[in-house]
Formats: structure tokens, C-alpha cells, sequence
């Protein structure tokens, strides 16, 4: 569920984005699918490390670090393997190779300071509820639907 919540969270700040620099709609979702999904794998690698975490400096400055490793461990391996470049950020202030950014990596900070500190918590309360089952079972359908769309466009 963190997975897919991160993936679609990721989307949603792209589409943002990049709407607001090329001022109309730009559909940044992959697999066909309103998803990022390096976003979700840098919640898989935040997760166990700041579940418990509550303060937010500490939230913000750590997932800062690793979701901008993570970020240009993936510009390389993507460049590397596929020959593509998945992001540029060559015109941004304080940039390293395009790959990554300060800015870039301070947004990811916020994000994770959100997600720890308010969606978390409203997903671990509906666990701990009655709600459980159905949090479960929305996961599942969702890792099911994630996995169709990525069948239906091969």
C-alpha cells in the first residue's frame, strides 16, 4: 500500500510540476498508469528506516539524502542499461550533471515529512481499525490493476 500511495504521490507532484513550467497538462505517469513507480521504491527503502520516525527535521533531511542517492543511482542505471535519460534537470538551480538537484531533493524531503507525518499515520489508524481488511484488500486490487496495465501495454 506505501508503495502505491509513494507512485501515486510521485505522479501527482510531476504532473504538477512540470503543468506549471510548460503550463499545460504533461502526462508523467509510466506503465500507463497515473504511477512513478522510483517514487514507491524510495518509500520501500524509507520505510524501515523512519516508520517511527516523528521528527520532522530528521524525516526531511534523512529522506533528502537517500531519496537523492537513490535518484542518481537510477539516472545512471537508466542511462546505463536502457539508454535514456528519464529526467534532466540541467536548468535547475544547484544541479549535479542534470541528474539531481537541491531543489529537486528538498521537494523530496517535504514529500517524505508528509507521508510520515500525516499519511501514514491516517493509513496505520484505518489498519488498526475495523478498516483493515478493506485497506488489505484495496492494496491487493491495486497491485492487480498496476500489474494488468503493465500486461496490456507490453
Amino acid at each position: 500500500m506505501m508503495f502505491i500511495l509513494a507512485s501515486f504521490m510521485g505522479w501527482a507532484y510531476e504532473v504538477i510540476c512540470t503543468s506549471i513550467v510548460w503550463g499545460r497538462y504533461a502526462e508523467r505517469g509510466v506503465l500507463r498508469s497515473p504511477i512513478c513507480p522510483i517514487y514507491g521504491v524510495g518509500m520501500l527503502v524509507l520505510y524501515p528506516l523512519l516508520r517511527k520516525a516523528k521528527n520532522p527535521l530528521l524525516i526531511f533531511g534523512e529522506s533528502a539524502l537517500i531519496t537523492t542517492i537513490i535518484e542518481l543511482i537510477t539516472s545512471y542505471a537508466a542511462e546505463k542499461f536502457f539508454n535514456t535519460e528519464l529526467w534532466n534537470y540541467s536548468e535547475w538551480p544547484l544541479n549535479y550533471e542534470g541528474r539531481i538537484s537541491l531543489l529537486s531533493s528538498a521537494v523530496f524531503g517535504l514529500m517524505a515529512v508528509v507521508f510520515f507525518l500525516l499519511i501514514k499515520p491516517a493509513v496505520d489508524k484505518c489498519y488498526s481499525s475495523s478498516k483493515g481488511k478493506l485497506i488489505t484488500s484495496t492494496a491487493v486490487m491495486l497491485a492487480v490493476i498496476v500489474f494488468a496495465v503493465l500486461e496490456l501495454t507490453k
